[in-house]
């Protein structure tokens, strides 16, 4: 059961998402989770390619984006999935620079001064795509510093997406309750899907059999040819264990994969997929499980591997079914915008 992608047509994209593809100058494009701001950079590199207007580049950051945007534009065009690169590591290899009509930096808010100065040489025509509240990789002072950069040395139309074709309403319900300082719009909230299923939280106490127990009943309930499951945990050691004991479950036709930031080689992705927070960025999920969700505060406070914004991203990535497993009732949430099991 591979990873089921679902790159949107374009005449099914908004006006706005379809004004931004079709802007002729450079492009500074903003907008939260869900909004579509990697769908656009994506097209819009994709058209590059499909009508000869100019050669691009595409960068993300992390290695599972970069799957996914590859994987998406081979649906499309193989040139434009040929030239997809991650911005850190096309960056510190000079053997692959050369220049380009156009580079696209997708999840540019993770992407420091440098990086960009390096990029700069190599195209006159740099588009960007970011969202600060994602940003998992600079400190506020290196992202206040990037934001002022970015509109001082780029004069780049600019675009804000706002509706979220990702997340139902009450998914970001909940999300507003549990980040109250991160601004999500109500119009926002109001104009996504409605599907009257709230996040649940599942208690499970502190016997491992009976959380495992809980995973494998999720899993079981949901996986199919077009379902992508998600299970999302803070560190890279909590990838590998959860990953053995998921697969030792699982029947042998039944396809599993893990990515951590040590692996040497990216696997790939299937209908089930284990990951940490920080690698799930940019990708979306019908069905997202996070263990230990009660031990939100201990995994920042104590083991100091992951924040807030970590916790923002791996919760966005849920389209539709959030299962929060817990040992004990969670203190984060309004306990209106959840359903314990």
């Amino acid at each position: 059961m591979p990873y089921y992608f679902n790159l949107p047509i374009i005449t099914q994209l908004t006006p706005n998402q379809q004004a931004a593809l079709n802007e002729t100058d450079s492009l500074a494009l903003s907008g939260g989770p869900g909004t579509g701001k990697s769908v656009v950079c994506l097209w819009r590199h994709i058209r590059n390619y499909e009508t000869g207007i100019r050669e691009s580049l595409l960068l993300t950051y992390t290695k599972t984006l970069e799957h996914y945007l590859i994987q998406s534009a081979l649906s499309k065009n193989e040139e434009a999935a040929e030239n997809v690169n991650r911005s850190l590591w096309w960056s510190s290899h000079t053997n692959l620079h050369r220049e380009y009509d156009e580079i696209i930096i997708d999840e540019g808010q993770d992407v420091n001064i440098d990086i960009y100065r390096t990029i700069k040489r190599f195209s006159s025509k740099i588009s960007y795509g970011a969202d600060p509240d994602q940003s998992l990789y600079l400190n506020k002072e290196q992202l206040t510093g990037l934001t002022d950069w970015l509109e001082e040395t780029f004069e780049n139309e600019e675009y804000t997406l706002t509706k979220n074709f990702r997340n139902s309403k009450e998914i970001l319900d909940f999300i507003r309750s549990v980040f109250p300082d991160i601004l999500i719009p109500q119009d926002t909230i109001n104009g996504s899907l409605t599907t009257g299923l709230k996040p649940i939280v599942k208690i499970t106490g502190w016997n491992r059999d009976d959380e495992l127990d809980a995973i494998m009943s999720i899993i079981n309930d949901f996986q199919g040819d077009t379902e992508n499951i998600a299970i999302l945990v803070p560190t890279q050691k909590q990838v590998k264990e959860y990953y053995a004991l998921i697969r030792e479950k699982l029947d042998n036709d039944i396809d599993c994969t893990k990515f951590n930031s040590d692996l040497d080689e990216f696997e790939g992705l299937s209908g089930i997929h284990i990951t940490t927070f920080k690698s799930s960025k940019g990708t979306e999920f019908d069905t997202v499980i996070i263990p230990s969700f009660d031990s939100y505060d201990w995994y920042i406070d104590k083991l100091d591997v992951v924040n807030e914004e970590d916790y923002y991203v791996a919760l966005t990535r849920t389209k539709t079914n959030l299962f929060l497993i817990c040992k004990t009732k969670p203190n984060k949430g309004n306990k209106n915008t959840y359903d314990i099991e």
